[in-house]
């Protein structure tokens, strides 16, 4: 019975110094190792995986030219993971240490895309609503001829809706309330987000047209 226990213990020890000695390895490698390990478990869907690597290039190599694309690479595997605060924080990062003038529109796109996609509820996030509708307003106003001009307008308009819905419910309360100045108020606010939304009308060939005058 003890030689039995004897070799289980030993059998314990050796997995846990073997487990101790292959983790002492993952240390000081090249660039490659760890961007390759990042692109390996983004593949895998291992994304906390590919957060350490991420780390262990970033400490060992804060130069490497290989970090900028990494930190957009995690940028979009959390928002396809539907983690919108990682994907934000490697977006920011990115911004704060990488990006130029001609990257601008682009960042500044995809976290617009990151604040639709992670907003839950406007009734308790009016103010993440109101925030995100006025960044989504200065990116609009400053890249007026952006390639992703049609999909920030879609979302922007996404947005008004909301507000429209939240000032609607707001008026609602109002009116129960027998405060009719207020319930008014807010429904004029709708009319005005009505009238700030601009439609675009759709195109209809001419061969549809020549059927429908």
């Amino acid at each position: 019975m003890r030689k039995i226990l004897y070799i289980g213990l030993m059998s314990a020890w050796a997995l846990y110094f073997g487990a101790c000695s292959q983790k002492e390895l993952e240390y000081n490698k090249p660039a490659v190792y760890w961007y390759e390990n990042i692109l390996k478990e983004v593949n895998f869907g291992n994304l906390e995986g590919a957060d350490s690597s991420f780390s262990s290039l970033q400490s060992e190599h804060i130069n490497s030219p290989l970090l900028p694309e990494a930190m957009l690479i995690l940028a979009q595997a959390h928002m396809d993971k539907e983690e919108y605060l990682l994907a934000t924080f490697y977006i920011d990062e990115y911004e704060k240490r990488y990006s130029t003038l001609a990257d601008q529109d682009y960042l500044g796109y995809l976290k617009i895309l990151a604040n639709y996609y992670g907003f839950k509820n406007y009734a308790k996030d009016q103010e993440f609503m109101y925030r995100a509708i006025s960044e989504i307003e200065n990116h609009l106003e400053t890249f007026p001829n952006s390639r992703y001009a049609p999909f920030v307008e879609y979302v922007f308009i996404k947005f008004k809706l909301g507000e429209n819905e939240l000032n609607t419910a707001i008026a609602n309360v109002y009116k129960r309330k027998g405060k009719e100045r207020a319930r008014e108020d807010y429904l004029s606010r709708n009319q005005d987000i009505i009238e700030g939304i601009k439609v675009k009308p759709s195109h209809i060939p001419w061969y549809v047209r020549i059927f429908n005058w």
